[in-house]
């Protein structure tokens, strides 16, 4: 009984960190492209806002992992609650293009704050508890799959000001609670075997990140483009989300064993087929396979990535190594949704899609000498 106490007392705050922050961006990343493009009366905002948040995102990681090492995990977790908090006010406000990219560059270090503290906070108490590091972590981003998802779908038909209303006072609900979330140092663990090579495992993650990127950015228009409605995409979007789930606890598993590589291995195949069947034969029954593909492929990658940055960190800098992982992660999705945008110009997006299933199959096979 002790034992359960305090694995809840040290795990608690940081899984329901982590599923707090995906259940409010899932309320508010499906209808905020949609708020600012009637606001500005433009697409190219959107564009520009989004771009923001993940510059924004690929400049603050690793800092704010180093101040999680310094001041501790729970003080920048409700600064960033605190900062979203504002971000979902500013909102409501905003009317003009600059505000709307001044604004979106604040969320994504809001989301950059939580996201690292958290995962790192969760190796800091894994390891303190003697539970599988890969194993909790993966437990924590399966929460927050599931509450990306949920949130998705119960926002569904809500206006956008409840929908922001909501997000808002989860926020705010959560600045004191995040408090309670502890670490920032610990004793060293020993990495399982196979966990080495990590700035080459790095540098495969942003390659990943960038084709997965340059295709998802994407999707919603090619999925239109060959006849298939907005409700099509959203379902195929609600499988793929909840697909992940399951296969989350799997990556961060894999990783326990030192098998990060073949989680690698396996999320790059899965994915490269998975475009392929966009690109190839986009029927709808195959679609649907595709899409827990997809669920396969992300999970894996995701889960057993972030275990991996945990696993091999020295607690006292598992911050900046989280938040390192965090900026490859970052890198990729910024360099393939600027890059994937004036491809698909040149040629076309069905070709665009074949191009990064044969990068990310490339991947597959290149893993195999990670180390």
């Amino acid at each position: 009984m002790r034992r359960a106490f305090r694995m809840a007392a040290l795990l608690g705050p940081p899984f329901a960190a982590t599923l707090t922050l995906f259940a409010v961006r899932g309320f508010y990343l499906p209808t905020l492209p949609l708020i600012i493009a009637a606001s500005t009366g433009s697409y190219a905002p959107v564009g520009l806002a989004g771009a923001a948040s993940t510059l924004a995102q690929l400049a603050s990681q690793y800092a704010l992992g180093a101040l999680s090492d310094a001041v501790g995990r729970g003080v920048v977790a409700a600064l960033g609650f605190a900062l979203l908090a504002v971000f979902l006010y500013g909102i409501q406000l905003a009317s003009s293009a600059l505000q709307f990219v001044g604004l979106r560059a604040l969320e994504g270090v809001a989301s950059a704050a939580v996201y690292t503290s958290a995962a790192a906070a969760v190796g800091d108490s894994a390891s303190s508890l003697g539970v599988k590091v890969g194993l909790a972590t993966g437990a924590a981003r399966m929460l927050g799959s599931a509450s990306f998802a949920t949130a998705s779908l119960v926002s569904r038909g809500e206006s956008a000001r409840s929908i922001l209303q909501l997000a808002l006072l989860l926020c705010l609900a959560s600045i004191p609670l995040s408090l309670a979330v502890r670490g920032r140092g610990g004793q060293r663990l020993s990495p399982p075997p196979g966990t080495t090579g990590h700035a080459r495992l790095l540098a495969a993650s942003a390659a990943w990140s960038a084709a997965f990127m340059a295709v998802t950015n994407l999707w919603p228009n090619y999925m239109v483009s060959i006849g298939y409605s907005s409700d099509d995409v959203y379902l195929l979007w609600a499988v793929a989300a909840y697909g992940e789930v399951p296969f989350m606890v799997i990556g961060g598993h894999l990783a326990d064993r030192g098998r990060a590589k073949e989680a690698f291995a396996v999320s790059s195949a899965a994915l490269a087929a998975t475009f392929a069947v966009y690109a190839a034969i986009p029927r709808w029954d195959l679609l649907l396979a595709a899409q827990l593909l997809r669920s396969l492929a992300f999970a894996l990658f995701e889960s057993s990535t972030l275990a991996y940055a945990n696993l091999l960190a020295d607690p006292a800098a598992r911050g900046r190594f989280v938040g390192l992982r965090n900026t490859a992660v970052a890198a990729g999705w910024a360099v393939g949704s600027a890059l994937g945008g004036f491809a698909a110009d040149f040629i076309g997006l069905k070709v665009l899609i074949a191009a990064c299933s044969a990068i990310l199959a490339a991947l597959a096979a290149a893993s195999a000498k990670l180390r």
